[in-house]
C-alpha cells in the first residue's frame, strides 16, 4: 500500500509540474513572439519606407562594428580563415569568431545576403536567450515563484537613462548628457535582442553554462560539466572575454561553498576544472594569435580609440535603474551562506560583477553583459517578498497600481528607445541609409575589386567596403584600421585641394591605394580631378559618387 501511495503522490507531483510548465509557457511563448515582433518593427519600417533614392543598410546601430562582423562573415563564408580587411596593410588570415563563421555558412546555404543572415542570427538569438533564461530560473528554487516577473524585468528592464532625455529638453541642450547611461547595450536585454545579436547569443551561452554547471552539481553527473565546458568553448570562440565572467563567478561560488561546508568541495572543484579545461583552449589560442600576429595585437591596442568605458559607480543606478536598486535591497549577507546552491550562485554572480565591470582593461564596459540575470532575479524577489506584502498590509487596493508603477519605471527607457528608433529612421539619414549612388558604387567595387586592392574613402563610406567587396579599406573602423587617427588625417589630406600633389601621391603610393571613392559632400573634386589622366582615371561615376582608379605606375616608386 505504501508503494502504491508513493506512486500516486509521484504521479500527482508529475502532473502538477506539467500543469505548471504549461501555464508558464502560455505566458512565456507569446511573450517571446511579442518581443520578436517588437524588435523587428523598426527593420520592417526602414525597409518598407525607404525613399527611392536611399538604401537602408540593414542595421540600426553600431554601424562600424556591425559591418566589421559582416566583413568577417563575407570572408568566412568561403574560407575558414580571414584576414583583417578593415585596414590597408596586408596581414595573415586567421580563425577568430565562430558565430560569424556560422553566419557565413548560413549565407552560402540559403543564398541570403548579409542583412538577412543578420536577421536569422538575431531571431535565433532572441529565442535561445529567453528560453535559456527560463530554464535557468527553473533551477533556482527561490526564483521559481517569480518566473513571470523575473522574465519581464530581464527582457524589458532598461534603466533610468530617459532622465537625461528629459534634462536635455528642459535645459534645451544640443545633446543629452551622459549618453552611456542611455545607450549602453550590454546590460539591456531588449536593446541587444534588437540591435546586437552577437551579444544576445553570448548572453544565452553564459546562462547555459551556469545552468549546465548547476545541473551537474544537482545530479552528481559530470557529463553536464562537460556540456558546460563545451558551451564555454563555443563562447570562447565568439566572446572570449565573457569567460572571465564564468571563471570569476564559479571561483567565488566554489570558495563560498568551501566556507559554508568547511571542507574542500571536491565535486565543485572537478566540475569547475572540467568546465575550465574544455572552455579555455579558445582563450589560449586567441592569446597566442594576438601575441604573435602584429596586425591583431595592434588592433587590440587601439580598443581605447572608442573612448567608451563603464560609467562611474554613482551612475549605475541610472544605467541599470530600479532593478539594480531592488536587487541591492533584496540582497542579504545570509545569501552568501545559503544551503541552496542556486541562491548562492545568484549571490556570487551579483557580487562579482561589481568588480568585473571596473577591470582595468579597455573592454571593461563589455563586462556588463550578463549582470541583468542576477539583477532581474533579485529584483523580482524584492518585489514579491518585501514590496507587495508591505503595500498589501497598508492598503490592499494599491497592490496592482504599485506593481504597474514599478514595472513602468523599469521599462520606461526602453519605451523611449523603441519610439526614438522610428523618429531617427524617418529622417532617412546616414549612417542608417546610403544614397543609391553609393549603393551602386559598392556594387561596382564588389564586381571589380580583389583582396589586392585598397580603397580609400571617407570613414562613413569606407566602413562598408570590406563587407560589400573583397577589397581592403584604407579607413573603415576605429580599432580595425591600424593607425586609425593618422589615416583619418590622411584621407582629409588626399581630399584637400590645398595639400600638395606630391603629398597626395606619396600617401597613395605608401599604402598601395588602388581606388579612391569620393562623394560630392567630401568636396574632393577640386583635389582629384586635376590628377585624372596623370595618375588617376575615372572608372565609375553616378550622381554624386565617383570612383577613381589609381595608376600605380605613375606614382612615386610605382
Amino acid at each position: 500500500m505504501e508503494v502504491i501511495g508513493s506512486q500516486k503522490i509521484a504521479n500527482e507531483d508529475s502532473k502538477a509540474k506539467i500543469r505548471t510548465f504549461a501555464e508558464e509557457w502560455r505566458f512565456i511563448a507569446p511573450l517571446i513572439v511579442f518581443i520578436l515582433v517588437l524588435t523587428s518593427l523598426p527593420y520592417v519600417y526602414a525597409y518598407t519606407t525607404s525613399p527611392s533614392d536611399k538604401q537602408f543598410v540593414g542595421v540600426l546601430s553600431g554601424i562600424p562594428d556591425q559591418f566589421q562582423y559582416f566583413a568577417w562573415m563575407r570572408d568566412l563564408s568561403r574560407e575558414n580563415l580571414a584576414p583583417n580587411r578593415l585596414t590597408s596593410e596586408p596581414n595573415d588570415p586567421a580563425f577568430f569568431n565562430l558565430l560569424w563563421w556560422i553566419a557565413g555558412r548560413i549565407g552560402v546555404v540559403t543564398g541570403l545576403d548579409y542583412a538577412m543572415v543578420f536577421q536569422v542570427i538575431r531571431i535565433f538569438g532572441v529565442i535561445i536567450c529567453l528560453s535559456s533564461f527560463y530554464v535557468f530560473l527553473k533551477m533556482i528554487p527561490f526564483a521559481r515563484k517569480n518566473i513571470r516577473l523575473s522574465f519581464i524585468l530581464f527582457a524589458f528592464g532598461g534603466g533610468l537613462g530617459v532622465i537625461w532625455i528629459i534634462v536635455k529638453f528642459l535645459l534645451s541642450l544640443p545633446e543629452a548628457p551622459f549618453p552611456l547611461d542611455i545607450y549602453t547595450a550590454e546590460p539591456n536585454t531588449l536593446l541587444i535582442m534588437q540591435v546586437f545579436p552577437h551579444f544576445t547569443v553570448a548572453l544565452a551561452l553564459i546562462i547555459m553554462i551556469f545552468s549546465s554547471f548547476l545541473y551537474s552539481l544537482k545530479t552528481g553527473k559530470y557529463r553536464y560539466a562537460i556540456l558546460s565546458g563545451l558551451i564555454g568553448a563555443s563562447l570562447g570562440f565568439q566572446h572570449a572575454y565573457d569567460l572571465i565572467t564564468i571563471y570569476s563567478v564559479l571561483g567565488l561560488f566554489g570558495l563560498l561553498v568551501w566556507i559554508r561546508g568547511r571542507e574542500f568541495p571536491l565535486r565543485i572543484f572537478y566540475s569547475g576544472l572540467i568546465t575550465f579545461l574544455l572552455s579555455s583552449p579558445p582563450v589560449f589560442y586567441l592569446s597566442f594569435m594576438v601575441l604573435t600576429d602584429q596586425a591583431w595585437s595592434r588592433k587590440l591596442e587601439q580598443f581605447d580609440n572608442a573612448g567608451v568605458f563603464t560609467p562611474p559607480l554613482y551612475h549605475l543606478p541610472i544605467l541599470l535603474g530600479i532593478p539594480l536598486l531592488l536587487a541591492l535591497f533584496a540582497f542579504r549577507p545570509g545569501m552568501l551562506r545559503s544551503r541552496d546552491d542556486g541562491e548562492l550562485l545568484i549571490a556570487s554572480w551579483f557580487l562579482m560583477h561589481f568588480l568585473l565591470i571596473y577591470l582595468p582593461v579597455d573592454f571593461q564596459i563589455h563586462m556588463l553583459l550578463g549582470w541583468q540575470v542576477p539583477i532581474s532575479v533579485l529584483a523580482a524577489a524584492a518585489i514579491t517578498k518585501y514590496i507587495v506584502p508591505f503595500v498589501r498590509r497598508q492598503r490592499p487596493s494599491l497592490v496592482v497600481p504599485a506593481m504597474a508603477v514599478i514595472i513602468t519605471i523599469c521599462v520606461i527607457t526602453n519605451v523611449y528607445l523603441q519610439a526614438w528608433r522610428f523618429v531617427y529612421l524617418s529622417r532617412y539619414e546616414p549612417p542608417n541609409y546610403i544614397s543609391m549612388d553609393e549603393e551602386m558604387a559598392l556594387r561596382w567595387l564588389d564586381v571589380h575589386t580583389t583582396r589586392n586592392d585598397v580603397v580609400l574613402a571617407a570613414l562613413d563610406f569606407g566602413q562598408f567596403v570590406p563587407a560589400r567587396s573583397d577589397a581592403r579599406a584604407f579607413l573603415a573602423h576605429w580599432a580595425g584600421t591600424l593607425d586609425f587617427f593618422d589615416k583619418q588625417a590622411m584621407v582629409r589630406e588626399v581630399f584637400d585641394p590645398a595639400v600638395s600633389d606630391a603629398r597626395r601621391r606619396e600617401i597613395l603610393s605608401s599604402y598601395g591605394v588602388t581606388y579612391i571613392v569620393a562623394r560630392e559632400r567630401d568636396q574632393a573634386a577640386a583635389a582629384l580631378d586635376p590628377a585624372v589622366g596623370r595618375y588617376l582615371t575615372v572608372v565609375f561615376s553616378e550622381g554624386n559618387t565617383t570612383i577613381y582608379r589609381v595608376i600605380t605606375a605613375n606614382l612615386p616608386n610605382g
